[in-house]
């Protein structure tokens, strides 16, 4: 393991930053006070705390180039920032032309700091994208090495809180430090899925595309993706009871009581039955990139006498999935978590289709590539894999939103999600996979 760098993070201003330098920062957090922590567990903190300033020194003296702007982007556990570089930028002689669209500074989390790990999900993404797929590339450094591990010295913020303790306010006034793997990725220009009607096609666009990706890298196996998990990973919901203090509507904690305990009566039991291979375990609206598709006449299902859904630019057209994103949840473990992920989080922000109908169109996208299929068992236990995204997503965005309440893309899920997950739960399985066996019939080619 090479000897990490420091790095000093402290809460600087922008006005520190050199004046052709552009700060622009989202969910309406100044950028240079981006000093929140993340928790995996109670009482944990694993998040890198530290300001656009440090970014722009990580880049520039880490990778050779001139920064230009710097943005932070969303993101959970780890700090990831859009930087734009100096088209004239000849620091680094692996870089040999500037991409114009700008790059992605990502500094992990340190629970998931472990070279192996990060080599692993390298691997991966160099896989997909020596086989055409849209995914992230990782940047060489200076020294022709794609990550780097940093020890990242940071203030930790004070909260104002009559009631804490003189050793309280003691600890949180600490200098705290932190052992953070810094990397550098190409950003990767799209649309994302998001920012696009879900329509039947672009549905089925879902399904084919992330069985097409696990099939990519089947085969592929590595120590450090069969020891992995954390707790997004669906094998760790019954995890979720130590966080669900954060809800505070008792009917909620209790539905997410109930979910848990489902999981364990009707998921663990099967595990044996499903199968296995390197998923990516976050198909989110957020990490997937759309693209206009191109149909030809008869392949369009939303053709009618109906207008055609429009985005929020007016725009009309079909589109098809073209990218993927974030990497962070990669890991060897079971095919069906991977549909179960996408097909909550397509739920979530479907208002063309109906969201209970939405895991019939995925599906039959997912079966149509090269006859894949789920098993008996994991199609009995799919429901309840749907469901379980739904409580971690709904959880863990109240307790982190509890300890960060300025970041509210951490509260995304809840706008639609709360009220969503009480019709899916309550809707019986019979009926719920009626409907979708219909709609796979009907897509059958």
């Amino acid at each position: 393991m090479s000897k990490p760098n420091k790095t000093v993070a402290s809460s600087t201003t922008t006005a520190d930053l050199k004046d052709d330098r552009k700060i622009k920062a989202t969910n309406n957090n100044e950028c240079e006070n981006s000093t929140s922590v993340e928790l995996t567990r109670p009482g944990q903190q694993i998040r890198p705390a530290i300001s656009c300033e440090v970014a722009v020194g990580l880049v520039e003296r880490l990778y050779g180039l001139k920064v230009l702007s710097v943005s932070e982007l969303n993101s959970y556990y780890d700090h990831n920032f859009l930087v734009k570089i100096d088209p004239q930028s000849k620091g680094n002689p692996f870089v040999k032309d500037i991409w114009p669209h700008g790059y992605v500074l990502k500094v992990l989390n340190s629970m998931d700091t472990r070279e192996d790990r990060i080599d692993a999900v390298h691997a991966v993404q160099r896989i997909l994208g020596a086989k055409g797929f849209n995914c992230p590339q990782p940047i060489l450094n200076i020294k022709g090495q794609d990550k780097s591990i940093e020890d990242i010295v940071y203030d930790l913020p004070i909260e104002s809180d009559d009631k804490k303790s003189t050793a309280e306010f003691q600890e949180s006034d600490a200098i705290r430090q932190g052992r953070h793997v810094v990397r550098l990725f190409i950003f990767v220009p799209g649309r994302l899925l998001v920012e696009v009607p879900y329509t039947p096609q672009l549905l089925l666009s879902l399904g084919r595309y992330i069985c097409s990706l696990q099939k990519a890298i089947e085969g592929f196996s590595h120590p450090a993706m069969e020891q992995f998990q954390n707790i997004w990973s669906l094998d760790s919901v019954p995890q979720l009871l130590g966080f669900t203090s954060a809800i505070g509507d008792h009917e909620k904690r209790r539905l997410i009581e109930d979910i848990v305990e489902s999981y364990m009566k009707e998921v663990v039991p099967k595990k044996n039955r499903f199968q296995k291979g390197v998923i990516h375990g976050d198909f989110n609206e957020q990490n997937i990139l759309v693209r206009k598709a191109s149909l030809s006449e008869g392949d369009d299902s939303t053709a009618s006498s109906q207008p055609r859904p429009q985005d929020a630019f007016g725009d009309q057209s079909e589109h098809e999935v073209c990218g993927i994103l974030d990497f962070g949840d990669t890991a060897f473990s079971f095919y069906l978590y991977d549909v179960a992920i996408l097909i909550m989080y397509a739920m979530l922000d479907s208002k063309v289709v109906d969201f209970l109908d939405v895991g019939g169109y995925v599906l039959a996208g997912y079966m149509s590539v090269d006859d894949r299929t789920l098993n008996e068992a994991e199609f009995e236990a799919l429901k309840v894999c749907v469901a379980s995204r739904y409580a971690q997503s709904l959880t863990m965005g109240a307790y982190t939103h509890s300890l960060n309440p300025t970041n509210e893309y951490l509260l995304m899920s809840s706008k639609n999600g709360w009220t969503q997950l009480k019709t899916f739960w309550t809707t019986p399985k019979d009926q719920l996979y009626d409907r979708w066996r219909i709609i796979i019939d009907a897509n059958r080619q």
